[in-house]
């Protein structure tokens, strides 16, 4: 999020939170939503775009689309922790003899026992790592999970073998600025820290915006991304790789 808010052009990155910081970093990105937003609103209201203003434009839309669901990732990080917290919170308050109704009126819980049901549905959603938030929504929930993981572990492989040619051939491409900073992100993530469907996803995801970094530079001077038949043929392959996931 940092990275892209520094490829938008945000001159406050100073400010930017720690990434521990979880609530100051969406308190920050929801007082510069404008940054991402700003590149998209210009170059929508054109009349006329140039090839490079298209790529531009498709870019940004990019950049603003995976932002917002990296915010929503980091709300839910945050519930998961504040979860953890509560269900710690109402065993100690039922350990000392509190009543339920007590606790349910500064809950917002009119239904009878409904700060026990609370309690038990919280204890279930942390014992799944989240998966659940209630019982009936398991075997809803167990197969979207499985589909979606099939999905993903599916088209891995070969996003994977796609990302080690890239590596591999790294120093023939052409130099773009932050680039670094997504190729090292890449190589940490197939050295060991790709076997999580959400691993594998982000994988993806960085190979993504390595590739388009690399178009887009070659777009704006007007010369081939790479220096050589490999690494261009790399390329391509990545490409494809990325668009089937």
């Amino acid at each position: 999020m940092r990275k892209r808010h520094r490829q938008a052009g945000d001159r406050d990155l100073e400010l930017f939170p720690a990434p521990e910081d979880i609530f100051g970093v969406l308190v920050y990105l929801r007082e510069r939503e404008e940054v991402m937003e700003r590149p998209v609103h210009r170059l929508e209201s054109l009349r006329k775009r140039t090839k490079e203003e298209e790529q531009q434009l498709a870019d940004a839309r990019v950049a603003l689309r995976e932002n917002n669901l990296d915010r929503l990732r980091l709300i839910r990080r945050l519930r998961e922790l504040v979860d953890v917290q509560e269900v710690a919170v109402l065993e100690a308050c039922f350990r000392n003899g509190l009543k339920g109704r007590e606790m349910g009126v500064i809950l917002g819980i009119e239904s009878r026992g409904g700060a026990a049901l609370r309690l038990q549905r919280l204890r279930l959603a942390i014992q799944t790592k989240w998966e659940l938030r209630t019982p009936r929504l398991a075997k809803a929930r167990a197969a979207q999970e499985a589909e979606e993981t099939r999905r993903v572990t599916s088209g891995h492989a070969r996003v994977r073998q796609a990302a080690l040619n890239l590596l591999s051939v790294r120093s023939s491409f052409i130099a773009v600025e932050d680039l670094d900073e997504w190729w090292d992100d890449l190589a940490w993530h197939l050295d060991g820290n790709d076997e999580t469907p959400s691993e594998q996803a982000s994988t993806a995801a960085h190979l993504r915006q390595v590739i388009r970094d690399i178009r887009t530079q070659a777009l704006l001077e007007g010369v081939s991304p790479a220096s050589d038949e490999v690494a261009l043929r790399y390329l391509m392959e990545a490409e494809e790789a990325v668009r089937r996931t």
